[in-house]
């Protein structure tokens, strides 16, 4: 079984100066932790990095050195199933078809299972086109959601639970 953090949005050093502190008790004990964009300065990678190993991607918000050392999009195996990692961009209508498009052009393989997503700051779950969508939120920014959060999902095979943490 494998334990993984999701996060998204920290918005270091815009929205707060360095990430909650909970945040690391909270993936003290995760194999994975999976951010998914608008970091903005790579320090945040380094700083969760103490925790556990970090993959990542960047988002709209991101600093231009950011954007050049980390991907737009990646795809996982975790245990027997397939993480898609984005941040997502946009309004929010046509939100979820435009990350299933973004997926289509850059695998040719099957769609991911599970698709971990930011961007709106709005810790949300979501089946769409048969893939769960796990928006954790934002851990920094509340202006779009009433609290800051994360998530936990744990993987086993090719079964998979999560759940969302207010911070």
């Amino acid at each position: 079984m494998k334990k993984v953090g999701l996060i998204s949005d920290t918005h270091i050093p815009s929205r707060k100066k360095n990430l909650p502190s909970s945040i690391t008790r909270y993936f003290s004990d995760c194999d994975l932790i999976l951010h998914a964009g608008d970091l903005e300065e790579l320090k945040v990678i380094e700083d969760l990095a103490n925790t556990a190993p970090v993959k990542a991607v960047h988002g709209n918000m991101c600093h231009s050195d950011v954007i050049r050392a980390l991907p737009s999009i990646l795809r996982i195996r975790i245990e027997e199933v397939t993480v898609g990692l984005i941040h997502g961009d946009g309004g929010p209508s046509g939100y979820y078809e435009r990350i299933v498009s973004r997926f289509q052009r850059f695998s040719k393989e099957q769609l991911p299972d599970i698709i971990v997503c930011g961007h709106t700051h709005q810790p949300e779950a979501k089946i769409f086109h048969k893939i769960q969508f796990i928006n954790p939120g934002s851990p920094t920014d509340k202006y779009f959601a009433p609290n800051n959060s994360i998530a936990l999902m744990q993987i086993e095979k090719r079964e998979f639970n999560f759940k969302f943490v207010d911070i």
